[in-house]
């Protein structure tokens, strides 16, 4: 129960790694504030992870927005009285194409939700956190650390993740917050889709690991919640990276 009586936020909650990640914080003793573009996925979620709704609440949320986190900020706050971790999670792939061939449309919409939106969320944490106090893991990627072929726009906006987290990281220290970044490599989650379709099979993503398979997004979620508790109480501007040992080769 390492994380008993603390209010986590995370974003893109409904599906993949956040829902493992809020699903893994609930049993370590948090509540948690769901975030996510998606209301029915989110009724969805909530049902199934806290069908009380005592300690899981789920806001509609579309991180490219400023008005929409703000106000969804200032609505976790007044749900839950407190803030004190969150996980930016919510991210979007994108068409495997060599870089001249992906549209501008196509680049714009995953940096939108990628880069901006960490970005944005982190803006209207770190005003809160500031003032008292609090942890930021920001869902990066082994595409933060390393360059995937084909995905120019998502290693593009996951090394801009890793960037943003540095930077706050620095920033906000003397504050007593801690801002990091988990790096997974490949995890089963709807994303994988994009490669698949691409014709990179399982297989051909789990040979990319050392450890000779693709992940659990409940793997992802312990480390972020490491990451988030006071055990590491002395890691700030770390990018984690939870890849099977894909980036050490």
């Amino acid at each position: 129960m390492r994380l008993s009586n603390q209010v986590i936020l995370v974003t893109g909650g409904a599906s993949g790694i956040g829902f493992a990640t809020c699903e893994h914080l609930l049993q370590c003793g948090a509540s948690i504030a769901l975030w996510d573009v998606n209301p029915t996925a989110i009724e969805k979620a909530v049902q199934t992870l806290d069908p009380t709704g005592e300690r899981c609440r789920g806001f509609v949320v579309d991180v490219t927005r400023a008005e929409q986190v703000e106000t969804a900020l200032a609505q976790t706050l007044a749900a839950f009285g407190a803030l004190h971790g969150a996980f930016n999670n919510a991210g979007i792939g994108s068409a495997t194409l060599p870089l001249a061939d992906l549209s501008e449309n196509d680049f714009d919409k995953v940096v939108a939700v990628d880069l901006k939106g960490v970005w944005l969320c982190m803006k209207h944490e770190l005003l809160h956190f500031r003032e008292h106090g609090g942890s930021i893991v920001n869902n990066a990627s082994v595409a933060g650390l390393v360059a995937l072929a084909g995905q120019s726009a998502y290693t593009a906006a996951k090394h801009g993740v890793i960037g943003l987290t540095k930077a706050a990281a620095v920033e906000y220290a003397p504050a007593g917050v801690r801002v990091n970044a988990v790096c997974p490599g490949a995890v089963r989650t709807p994303i994988l889709g994009h490669l698949e379709e691409a014709g990179i099979d399982e297989a051909a993503l789990s040979g990319m690991a050392p450890l000779g398979r693709i992940g659990h997004p409940h793997e992802i979620a312990k480390a972020v919640e490491w990451l988030l508790s006071k055990d590491a109480s002395f890691a700030t501007g770390a990018a984690m990276p939870v890849d099977g040992g894909w980036s050490a080769q």
